[in-house]
């Protein structure tokens, strides 16, 4: 694994997370603002650009399972070293939602609702997902290598979400359709995991076409900020209008995945703040929404409105760089641990 091609990892992941940040402080905006108005406008801009963002981190993650997977150390090993990594933190901060943001101390039902994710908190529903893909990774992985294996999983995807968005009813909102169920996420992790072994090629090649990879992520760009438009005019709901599971996300997805590689960074100030983002970024997707919580809470309670882009900017500032503190300390008390025993 070459240098080079870290550094592209940790910028992508970096860019991945502040595209949440920025879904959830949008999203807060967008449901406070004018309908027309500036921030509303500048809300669903926002909102859509940033969708390629878990798309981005389930694929991130089947890249990073691949280039690091020990096969011979066996299946055993394999959960015990990477749900290792992940349980701890995700438990410490799903009790944190429980206890400070729901007040839900009927304990006996917290087991069910960390295992679902999104019943402790709304961005939780990938905790248990990611979960999920780790489990059949190994048992799949020679699958996820092969082009067969992507396609199928493309149909897979492809065919669920379809079926999710055009045809599953508002009224009769089925748990199958939640966010959380790994079908809607399987190709992306599945073409991380087929990427990985070309990667540098893979990464030279879309270089190798800036211009078209360019133009038609701004053709997908546009198209997705226009049908999300489209639904809203046509009086569809907002979490319709604006959600992961459409057909043309999978798309914008993928073609604003490879867009990020052909982007050159010089600043060395930014390439350092991407990579402090980067390092974090797990404990940024865990915390931020608390961030976000009682930032809003706080603004409420001064009869501050959300509904605008001064809320929208510093949401942002505030949910990326707080949580970026906590990652830090996090790590450090980590390395204290490990230094201890």
């Amino acid at each position: 694994m070459s240098s080079k091609r870290i550094v592209e990892l940790d910028l992508a992941r970096a860019i991945a997370v502040i595209g949440v940040v920025v879904i959830h402080g949008s999203a807060y905006a967008l449901r406070e603002s004018v309908n027309g108005g500036t921030a509303y406008n500048i809300s669903i801009i926002l909102n859509q650009l940033s969708r390629f963002s878990v798309p981005l981190f389930v694929l991130m993650s089947g890249v990073g399972l691949s280039l690091s997977y020990k096969k011979e150390k066996g299946y055993i090993y394999f959960l015990i070293h990477r749900l290792g990594k992940i349980l701890p933190l995700y438990i410490i901060w799903s009790v944190v939602y429980l206890t400070l943001v729901n007040k839900d101390f009927n304990y006996s039902l917290w087991i069910n609702k960390i295992i679902k994710g999104d019943r402790v908190f709304y961005h939780l529903y990938y905790m248990p997902m990611i979960i999920k893909l780790y489990l059949v990774f190994p048992l799949l992985y020679s699958f996820m290598k092969r082009r067969a294996g992507l396609f199928i999983s493309f149909l897979i995807t492809a065919g669920v979400t379809f079926s999710a968005h055009y045809y599953n009813v508002p009224n009769l909102q089925l748990d199958f359709f939640q966010k959380r169920n790994t079908i809607f996420w399987f190709f992306y992790f599945v073409l991380g995991v087929f990427i990985s072994s070309n990667i540098t090629s893979i990464i030279d090649k879309i270089r190798s076409h800036k211009k078209m990879v360019a133009f038609i992520s701004f053709i997908s760009s546009v198209g997705i900020i226009l049908e999300c438009h489209i639904s809203l005019n046509t009086d569809k709901s907002l979490d319709y209008a604006t959600t992961f599971i459409r057909p043309s996300i999978i798309v914008y997805s993928v073609v604003f995945s490879a867009f990020l590689v052909i982007l050159k960074i010089k600043s060395k100030f930014l390439l350092k703040f991407l990579k402090n983002i980067s390092n974090n970024s797990y404990v940024i997707y865990l915390s931020h929404p608390l961030v976000l919580y009682y930032y809003i809470k706080l603004l409420k309670d001064m009869n501050i409105s959300i509904g605008n882009v001064y809320f929208i900017i510093t949401s942002i500032i505030l949910c990326t760089f707080i949580p970026a503190i906590f990652g830090t300390i996090v790590r450090k008390l980590k390395l204290v641990i490990k230094k201890s025993f």
